[in-house]
């Protein structure tokens, strides 16, 4: 059944008013998943044909992808959060810890002042980047699970990054989105708008702290080799929410390899 003929009869009125008020879908949508319903405010924003937010279809405890069967292991609405297991195989995982080891350079974080990247204390691990399709495990993993788990264009995407934590490695807690108060955040939205989702990749076993922490949701997400972690930064009317504050707790006992995909809400190039 239609997740939109589902709805109570009262909110299915609601709808048709407010439609023909003219409200803009996206904010219909939002007050739909804000109710919990949050296959109907996707359907909705399907039928409107102006779908702009990353999405994952929760219907389901199980997501088949062109190349891979993944399952969902939690979900948490206002914001949107999911956990996916077995995103990635071992053999994936280990094959961008080898090819991002030799170099990796110590991680740097946007200056609020000028939009520039620059290192800085609260982020203290070592990464690479790359760009989108740039070795053959990243061009699958762009291409065949974010983009299709996500119904998102990987042209939306900026390019994947690899990370390493040691012990006592850490990134504070801190938004994904670029607050639009700030002025550096007109300068690094000119390439492709507002960082609207983070997609997180696990890609080792991490004996004692590593997780990824909602201060303001009350939750945190341990590291496990081949999940995934994925957050919307913005609610389905594109604005911020600063319920996405997260941090990566400090690695006390192991390495914790993690690879990042940031999403935007227009082509990044």
């Amino acid at each position: 059944m239609s997740a939109l003929k589902a709805l109570e009869t009262d909110w299915q009125e609601w709808l048709k008013v407010n439609l023909a008020r003219g409200v803009p879908v996206n904010k219909l949508a939002n007050t739909l998943f804000n109710k919990g319903w949050v296959d109907a405010a996707y359907e909705l924003i399907s039928r409107a044909g102006n779908f702009n937010a990353p999405h994952i279809n929760t219907t389901g405890n199980h997501i088949e992808l062109s190349d891979r069967k993944v399952s969902l292991g939690f979900t948490c609405y206002k914001p949107f959060v999911a956990v996916i297991n077995d995103f990635l195989s071992p053999e994936e995982c280990d094959a961008l810890i080898q090819d991002a080891d030799s170099k990796l350079r110590n991680s740097r974080v946007v200056n609020p002042e000028d939009g520039s990247f620059v290192e800085h204390d609260a982020r203290t691990s070592t990464s690479t980047g790359y760009q989108r399709g740039q070795i053959e495990v990243i061009k699958t993993i762009e291409a065949r699970r974010i983009s299709e788990l996500l119904h998102w264009p990987v042209e939306h995407g900026e390019g994947l990054q690899v990370l390493r934590y040691e012990d006592g490695g850490e990134y504070r807690p801190h938004f994904d989105f670029f607050d639009p108060a700030k002025k550096s955040s007109q300068v690094v939205t000119k390439k492709g708008g507002q960082r609207v989702g983070t997609f997180l990749m696990y890609l080792s076993e991490v004996d004692t702290g590593g997780s990824t922490r909602f201060p303001k949701l009350n939750f945190e997400v341990r590291p496990k080799k081949g999940t995934a972690l994925y957050f919307a930064n913005t609610d389905l009317s594109g604005q911020i929410d600063p319920l996405t504050l997260h941090a990566g707790m400090p690695v006390t006992e192991g390495v914790k390899y993690l690879a990042t995909k940031w999403l935007r809400e227009k082509p990044y190039v």
